[in-house]
């Protein structure tokens, strides 16, 4: 077994918590500060994913890098096969992350610095207390009051922040602007103007298309 493989079998098994993967299929451990990193399942990677992330880099001018979560907040975890099946997607044009790290608050722990790219119904889920354990005052610095604040003012302080792509939802197309992000905190999120990125596709959408499951 290589070294690549070591750590690949590392991050599987939880020994690490997050690993990159070059696009000439290199691996090492941890992940080089201030990225801008878009997340998701890539089940499958999709040209909207592409542009979006090409879109928030031309924002941040740092480095891009898609993550892949082995454990995701709701759904199973990834086995190992599925896991290098949808690395395998990146190979030869991108650089890729597989970490154990669920939620943005656990990603900012361990990407340092990075700007996470993500869409409108996702930013609206970061400020709704629905996706957070009860508040505890022990593990806030700050004294936010608030379990949600918390983990905001957390993500904060480990330098990272959001790129927010717009979304098509019942009301129409929404963007960073149509947030009700609390004071104090709208600068930790940047827009991406519709005019240089707006792609309405999804991957649920994709699979229904092709057939998959």
């Amino acid at each position: 077994m290589n070294d690549s493989e070591r750590l690949f079998a590392s991050v599987i098994a939880g020994r690490v918590g997050v690993i990159t993967v070059a696009p000439d299929g290199t691996i090492s451990d941890g992940v080089a500060e201030g990225l801008t990193v878009l997340s998701g399942a890539f089940n499958p990677l999709h040209r909207g994913h592409e542009g979006m992330l090409t879109a928030a880099t031309g924002i941040t001018g740092s480095a891009g890098a898609f993550e892949l979560s082995i454990v995701n907040v709701e759904k199973p975890e990834l086995p190992e096969d599925e896991v290098r099946e949808r690395i395998s997607q990146f190979a030869g044009c991108y650089m890729a992350l597989i970490s154990r790290a669920p939620t943005f608050l656990e990603k900012s722990r361990i990407m340092p610095g990075a700007s996470f790219v993500i869409g409108y119904d996702t930013a609206v889920r970061l400020f709704d207390d629905r996706y957070y354990p009860a508040y505890q005052q022990d593990t806030d610095p700050e004294n936010t009051g608030s379990a949600t604040l918390a983990a905001m003012s957390e993500i904060r302080r480990n330098d990272c922040g959001f790129i927010v792509a717009g979304r098509v939802t019942e009301d129409g197309f929404k963007t960073v602007q149509d947030l009700v992000i609390p004071d104090g905190y709208r600068a930790m999120l940047r827009g991406i103007p519709a005019e240089v990125f707006r792609e309405d596709i999804s991957s649920t959408q994709i699979r229904r298309t092709s057939g998959a499951a």
